[in-house]
């Protein structure tokens, strides 16, 4: 619909909370009332252009205290009887050429609100299913050989390469299912990222004419599958089966490999040591970020962090994401170990302007959107490349998720900008756009621009605790955030880094001098300490 001339589309993302409100204020950015002998008209701003409003996650929002969910009661009312009587002056106003279209989950899904019947008797309902096994080939092998054309001598691994990024998914798909954690949920997306993840890590290797050999793309392939598939896992049985797959899984399909040298571990991959994006040696990484992490200490704030393994892989994790066009993370650990902190290092690192909410007893949602507008402004202006964080703590408001549910999905928030707030901004896009000698007509073109270099612009980092009944609660409310963000699982740190670290902090006392005594008392804070070796 997007790409037709007859067409605007206006994208909004439900949550539990939304109300007519959003309804109003994208009619506000998109529409306006023209007094006519039949009366009030409200029609696109655009002439002879019809405005589809697409409505992702519909029946999120909840019922009101008489059992109503009020915006889907209001686009009923506009179906039905084509207009809705304008609160100002009591007036009624008609709608032209608006239409709407609406998607969503089962009703039957976890926070799903059934719609009512008298709302689904004006629309066609058409049920969609994940792709087949069979669909799931089709469309990515066209993919996988449009990637590989690249390299030549890759292209008949295609069908081998689509084979096993199929079968891994749908037996980890089967495997992790939202009854084990509401996090959980596979779908098509991390398909499409995988393509996308070999597409822009090989296509360098073709430009500079070096070549890539199959053990090579086995590696890469691993590499990916591991950071979509494993990254969010909560349990050591469930990472190590990951692992176990796909070791399994490219054993099946990609016969005549070095296996040992395709998938040893640890898999890490990262630009940082030569500016070209490969595997990398996790000893000469971690000197690398030691290095980076002293400068950051005497540019930025004093950071004082043991690099162990796990800290490398979240590092490597955050630096993949921020690479990506769209990318947004999600930080899943309990409060003190180190999400926010190891973010903006990373965001640092990679040239980055770090932005954090920072809230106050009176901070509401008009706050929220002053600072949400100077970041999009930003971002989609200035062309400001951006981290903007934002902890679970500091969503004082079911405001706050709305308006980033909506912009993750469509890279704009409808109603965010208004009246003067619009015409001050359109004259900043006019400005920016003409200092780059790109010029355009009208204002529907200056703020496409403006959304698309938002979108390419902006990272956004949530993070969150661990909590059983919030995740659930939120995975149910703000989809959004689970399926738009590439998610990152911290939760403890396990013993191995907590020894490291404690043999790097205690590096400088005298342990093993007799004169030495220790402190009455001393606990044990590591139960596998014990009977530990320290790497």
């Amino acid at each position: 619909l997007r790409s037709l001339p007859d067409f605007e589309v206006a994208g909004l993302n439900f949550s539990s909370s939304t109300t007519p409100d959003l309804i109003m204020k994208t009619f506000d950015q998109y529409c306006e009332y023209q007094n006519t002998p039949n009366g009030i008209v409200l029609a696109p701003s655009q002439l002879n252009k019809w405005l589809v409003i697409f409505m992702d996650e519909c029946n999120l929002p909840a019922p009101d205290q008489y059992d109503t969910v009020r915006v889907i009661t209001f686009i009923r009312q506009l179906v039905e009887q084509g207009g809705f009587w304008r609160k100002e002056d009591r007036r009624w106003v008609k709608l032209e050429r608006i239409q709407f279209v609406g998607a969503c989950n089962p009703p039957t899904d976890p926070g799903r609100v059934p719609l009512a019947h008298r709302f689904l008797r004006h629309v066609p309902v058409v049920y969609v299913d994940y792709p087949g096994p069979q669909s799931l080939h089709q469309i990515y092998s066209t993919f996988n050989s449009a990637v590989l054309q690249a390299h030549p001598q890759l292209e008949r691994f295609s069908g081998g390469l689509t084979d096993a990024m199929v079968d891994f998914y749908i037996q980890s798909q089967a495997r992790f299912t939202a009854d084990i954690q509401p996090h959980y949920v596979y779908s098509p997306r991390e398909m499409t990222r995988w393509v996308k993840g070999i597409a822009e890590a090989i296509a360098p290797i073709a430009k500079r004419g070096d070549t890539l050999s199959l053990e090579g793309l086995v590696r890469l392939w691993g590499h990916e599958a591991l950071r979509l598939f494993q990254d969010r896992l909560v349990s050591d049985d469930e990472r190590r089966w990951t692992d176990d797959k796909v070791n399994e899984v490219a054993s099946t399909h990609f016969g005549g490999t070095d296996m040992r040298e395709a998938l040893e571990r640890p898999i890490l991959y990262s630009d940082w040591l030569n500016n070209e994006y490969g595997p990398v040696d996790q000893e000469e990484l971690r000197e690398h970020v030691r290095h980076k992490l002293h400068q950051y200490s005497e540019q930025e704030s004093d950071l004082d962090i043991v690099l162990f393994d796990e800290v490398l892989d979240h590092v490597l994790r955050m630096d993949r994401v921020f690479r990506q066009n769209q990318g947004h993370m999600l930080l899943i650990g309990v409060s003190g170990c180190g999400r926010t902190t190891l973010a903006r290092f990373v965001a640092w690192m990679n040239d980055l302007s770090v932005v954090q909410v920072r809230t106050h007893k009176n901070y509401g949602a008009k706050d929220f959107d002053a600072d949400l507008r100077d970041v999009l402004d930003r971002a989609g202006v200035d062309e400001e490349q951006i981290v903007f964080i934002l902890d679970e703590g500091n969503i004082t408001d079911t405001a706050f998720l709305e308006r980033m549910n909506t912009l993750l999905a469509n890279g704009e928030v409808p109603g965010l900008y208004q009246d003067d707030q619009y015409a001050a901004l359109m004259t900043k896009c006019k400005e920016a756009s003409r200092r780059k000698n790109i010029h355009l007509d009208d204002n529907d073109e200056l703020y496409r621009w403006f959304s698309r270099n938002v979108m390419d612009n902006l990272h956004v980092v949530f993070t969150m605790c661990p909590s059983e009944d919030g995740m659930q609660d939120r995975a149910a409310t703000s989809p959004a955030l689970f399926n738009r963000c590439v998610l990152d699982w911290f939760g403890d740190w396990p013993d191995t880094a907590l020894i490291r670290v404690a043999s790097e902090l205690t590096s400088n006392v005298s342990l093993d001098l007799p004169s030495y005594e220790p402190p009455m008392n001393f606990p044990a804070m590591v139960d596998a300490l014990e009977n530990s070796e320290v790497p």
